[in-house]
């Protein structure tokens, strides 16, 4: 038996079915779409993983436009929001929505309510949001609605590259590591003193694990995948291995031999090790001459050193590639199956995800929208163009849980490094891993 929360939304997405696909596909604004079914008042409590100081001007102006119900929101950070919401939920004071990244999309999935494919045609989510923003959807409708993507992108400093006459950066793998060499330095020692990008460890290197998630993803390993029709989630970092002897049938192998080679000092592209300050540092300073990082790391770069000559553009890709590919993390909102207030928590969740809302998010945040039609708006800000350019190609993977997945990703590199596993027997181990931490 329907629970009544799912029997009133249901009526609604009965009432709403037409207007509901207008509203994803634009056609109303986002006040039309407030009064077009049930009336909803009161208060929609919002959790989130966004700065609490940029939403509250997003809210402000959200409950000024007077839609006869109000936004309140509270941040909780990454690595304690599912935790919090289970408290939530235990004590029968749960949020009506919540706006949360990809990352963390798998664990709160089950307590968050599908909204139909009648009320949202998977046609019309297809057509409305990038290829990536797929992750959010399910046998029969989507879990939650994309709102921003912040994809991994390179930062690179212009006054290093200038100096051993690069025109523009590299494009590829290739092409970056045969310019390692030139934009690596090493004193009298043999002492690194200036590195040409940070890869190939985990301790230091501040986004190691999506770095080694987008080269796998490069290869065309999902490294983990749901099956839309069950739900049931299987890792499969050993795909496409047909005979576990034959390193070079097993594309991640290569990917992470790949990255491991960076820090192998017998190597030609050696450019880093365990004993340098932490990535992001090394870039501020000015002693690296790439860093691979996320779109939202921007202010922060910009805020910690002003007078860093820095230019930001897509990540390297494989050579030959026919479609870019990145790793990021898509944010969207969806409706809590508890929510006490799910008339006014399906109407907020449809205004946030309106166009014109996103595009306020997305102005706030700097951050690319989810929405196809919002990126084909062109910027005025160079950096944001090249986040609008990546996030057609950014994905994600089902993450069953960021802090075993973490050391997953750790522990395969570190084992690498210290020779206490060959590169296939890591791949295969994290393989096991990952699916241990699924179930």
């Amino acid at each position: 038996m329907k629970s009544s929360f799912q029997t009133i939304l249901v009526i609604v997405f009965i009432i709403g079915f037409v207007v509901a696909v207008a509203i994803f596909s634009g056609l109303f604004s986002s006040k039309t779409s407030s009064t077009a079914s049930t009336t909803p008042t009161g208060q929609v409590i919002v959790w989130g993983i966004l700065p609490a100081d940029v939403m509250q001007r997003f809210v402000d102006d959200f409950n000024s436009q007077n839609y006869g119900y109000t936004l309140s929101y509270q941040q909780h950070t990454e690595q304690n929001f599912y935790q919090d919401l289970i408290v939530a939920l235990a004590n029968g004071t749960p949020p009506d929505l919540v706006l949360i990244s990809s990352e963390i999309y798998a664990q709160v999935a089950p307590k968050l309510y599908t909204i139909p494919y009648a009320a949202y045609p998977e046609r019309t989510y297809r057509d409305t949001n990038v290829d990536g923003a797929q992750i959010f959807l399910s046998a029969t409708g989507p879990n939650a609605l994309p709102l921003l993507v912040d994809p991994l992108v390179t930062y690179y400093n212009k006054d290093l590259l200038a100096a051993k006459n690069f025109v523009v950066p590299p494009k590829t793998w290739t092409d970056l590591q045969a310019a390692t060499p030139l934009l690596t330095k090493h004193d009298s020692q043999n002492h690194l003193t200036q590195s040409a990008i940070a890869l190939g460890q985990a301790d230091n290197i501040a986004n190691a694990r999506d770095i080694l998630s987008a080269l796998f993803l490069q290869t065309g390993n999902s490294i983990v995948t749901t099956d839309p029709s069950t739900g049931a989630s299987t890792a499969t970092l050993t795909a496409g291995s047909t005979n576990s002897d034959a390193t070079t049938e097993l594309p991640t192998v290569q990917a992470l031999d790949f990255y491991t080679g960076f820090t192998n000092p017998t190597a030609t592209n050696y450019t880093w090790n365990s004993g340098l300050p932490e990535s992001l540092q090394t870039f501020l300073a000015g002693k690296s001459a790439f860093y691979i990082g996320r779109a939202s790391q921007l202010f922060s770069i910009q805020s910690q050193n002003p007078h860093l000559n820095f230019d930001v553009t897509t990540l390297f890709q494989p050579a030959g590639a026919t479609r870019p590919i990145t790793f990021g993390s898509f944010v969207a909102v969806g409706i809590m199956s508890k929510s006490l207030n799910p008339i006014a928590a399906y109407a907020a969740a449809t205004q946030i995800a309106s166009s014109s809302n996103i595009d306020a998010l997305s102005k706030l945040l700097s951050l690319p929208p989810a929405r196809r039609d919002l990126l084909q708006i062109a910027q005025s800000n160079p950096y944001v163009s090249v986040f609008f350019q990546a996030a057609l190609s950014t994905f994600s993977w089902p993450d069953p849980n960021p802090v075993s997945t973490n050391k997953i990703f750790h522990d395969m590199i570190t084992n690498v490094n210290s020779n206490t596993t060959d590169t296939q027997t890591a791949i295969y181990d994290a393989t096991r891993d990952l699916q241990s931490s699924i179930h």
